[in-house]
């Protein structure tokens, strides 16, 4: 057994969209996964916007009772619409203060569907993990098959020697939102 095997997630970091037109289903599953983790007592990390997926996780967090940092850099204070009611707001200078403040904040680090931002930051926080800046968990949530073309995007990398093989290790594929959940429980965790 591990130390992470052990790890006590207290802190989960949510990469998702936090654009207007997205679909219901994506903001109803972001809603689901806002309350559950509140209800697991989790505090969320998040990109502190109050549109799209990033609004109803949050607000469907602290609907259920929990605790929800967002972090924003001052010049997305108006895009995307900063949440005013959270736990607790970060304003930073500009994005790389954002994404190094939610870094140490989280415990781990969960994909949620969304556009260029989240696979930025999703991309970014694997890349550190591949480097040894960090040894905490990152999970993909496919949900309904959302990343598939990201994941076969990697094995070409793969097999076209790209990337090295393993490198997989780096980050957990989660179908569902229960494989999801039951990965954030401290033996679930790898």
């Amino acid at each position: 057994m591990t130390i992470i095997d052990q790890m006590d997630i207290r802190s989960v970091c949510v990469y998702c969209a936090s654009s207007r037109g997205t679909p219901e289903k994506m903001r109803s599953l972001a809603r689901r996964v806002g309350a559950r983790l509140a209800a697991d007592g989790k505090r969320i990390i998040y990109g502190g916007a109050s549109i799209g997926m990033m609004g109803e996780l949050a607000d469907a967090a602290l609907g259920a009772g929990g605790k929800v940092t967002g972090v924003i850099p001052e010049n997305l204070k108006i895009k995307e619409v900063v949440h005013t009611g959270l736990t607790r707001l970060i304003v930073t200078r500009d994005m790389h203060e954002r994404k190094k403040t939610m870094f140490e904040l989280s415990d781990v680090f969960v994909t949620l569907p969304g556009g260029i931002g989240t696979l930025e930051e999703t991309l970014e926080i694997i890349t550190w993990k591949y480097l040894g800046i960090h040894i905490r968990p990152v999970i993909i949530l496919n949900q309904d098959g959302y990343y598939d073309h990201l994941l076969a995007h990697f094995a070409k990398c793969r097999d076209e020697g790209l990337m090295g093989g393993g490198l997989e290790k780096l980050w957990r594929v989660c179908g569902g939102e229960e494989e999801l959940y039951d990965a954030l429980e401290p033996d679930g965790v790898e």
